[in-house]
């Protein structure tokens, strides 16, 4: 008959209810964190899109200092290394392998002299004093080698040396000759560019925008004719602007509220005005031959090509509104024209080409299209 400790005993076998019990509790704890740990990264993803999108509005502009640049920099020669310690290595060397047959030759010599001393036997006497004879003699040719030899692997590892020291001094002068081409290089095309050349112009624009990417896809086409330039910006759609806004709850989880329209269509002529404003802040910074030039904000979606927006600016009008706290602010400076609608949204107006261009032919009007949006490793 099973006592009453028995009971107690299939109770707490492994695998019973309370077992299992800690499982499921144990499945709900970790769902929980993962689940926590999805609305944090919905919550942050958010947050990274609208602070990309705001940080579009910051607006700056500095002229490059190309008279500074027109200096050339002077060469900075290295010097050659030092190889002499090569020297005194090769002679330790070669003496490293004379030096236990000199040894054992020097303990032989002594072992013999020590018995030609204390020895009374002839002819233990007369064996020890021809080994004498004949390792002082072996000891001798033995040190004389290890001297010429010593003296022929320094002379060769000084041809080594001077072949070393030259081969540096052909190096220094050939990277001296690098230099001053480069140099050369430099500074011609910087005087290119203050000449108003159309190639160093457009070099110089193409390296300065590409060097200043958009997280999204932006491209622009410059058109250049007599010193004026017409730039066609092409702005990413208005889907690029999140229709929701996303805030974190105290339990963790994010929270979505719809945008108004309003806002929504605010918010997208934000950022294209505060693209066209860096764009063309970058190019009147890097190319003080323009003076006056044309931007269109240009919107392409499908097979519809708009103009939403247009502006003729000079460089003391882009200075003055890139001091603006965001890009609307800006184009109110540069009196841009634009139409919108009651809910702020862009309508297309008509595009007119620089007035100054008059009934220019094509052909004369040099182009360079640049693509403004670089891809995140």
């Amino acid at each position: 008959m099973a006592n009453k400790k028995d009971y107690q005993a299939e109770r707490k076998m492994p695998g019973g209810r309370q077992d299992k019990a800690k499982v499921y509790v144990d499945e709900l704890y970790f769902r929980h964190v993962d689940q926590m740990e999805r609305w944090r990264q919905e919550y942050e993803r958010c947050q990274a899109v609208e602070s990309t999108l705001a940080l579009v509005s910051t607006l700056r502009y500095e002229e490059v200092d190309y008279a500074s640049q027109l200096l050339r920099v002077p060469w900075k020669e290295r010097t050659v290394p030092d190889f002499s310690h090569l020297l005194e290595k090769a002679r330790i060397e070669e003496e490293g392998k004379y030096f236990a047959p000199i040894i054992i030759r020097s303990s032989l010599l002594l072992i013999l002299l020590l018995i030609l001393i204390f020895s009374s036997n002839a002819v233990v006497l007369w064996v020890s004093g021809t080994g004498v004879v004949t390792l002082l003699v072996l000891l001798g040719i033995l040190i004389q080698k290890r001297h010429s030899m010593i003296e022929k692997v320094i002379k060769q590892k000084q041809i080594e040396i001077d072949t070393k020291v030259e081969y540096e001094q052909n190096l220094i002068k050939e990277e001296k000759e690098k230099h001053e081409n480069a140099e050369e290089e430099r500074i011609q095309g910087i005087e290119r560019l203050l000449a108003g050349e159309i190639a160093a112009i457009y070099a110089k624009v193409d390296q300065a925008l590409t060097t200043r990417p958009f997280p999204f896809h932006v491209s622009a086409d410059i058109s250049l004719y007599l010193n004026i330039p017409s730039v066609k910006i092409w702005l990413p759609p208005k889907s690029i602007i999140p229709t929701q806004v996303c805030a974190l709850q105290t339990s963790g989880r994010p929270s979505f509220e719809e945008k108004e329209i309003r806002t929504i269509n605010k918010q997208y002529f934000e950022l294209c005005a505060s693209i066209s404003m860096r764009v063309m802040s970058v190019i009147y910074a890097h190319i003080p031959a323009f003076r006056t030039g044309y931007v269109y904000g240009m919107s392409k979606e499908g097979k519809n090509i708009e103009c939403l927006f247009t502006s003729k600016l000079d460089r003391s009008t882009v200075e003055a509104a890139c001091n603006s706290s965001n890009g609307l602010a800006a184009m109110q400076i540069c009196k841009a024209k634009f139409n919108c609608d009651t809910t702020l949204a862009l309508l297309p107006i008509e595009v007119t080409p620089p007035e100054e261009w008059g009934d220019v032919e094509p052909q004369l009007v040099h182009n360079l299209h640049v693509n403004l949006f670089q891809v995140e490793n």
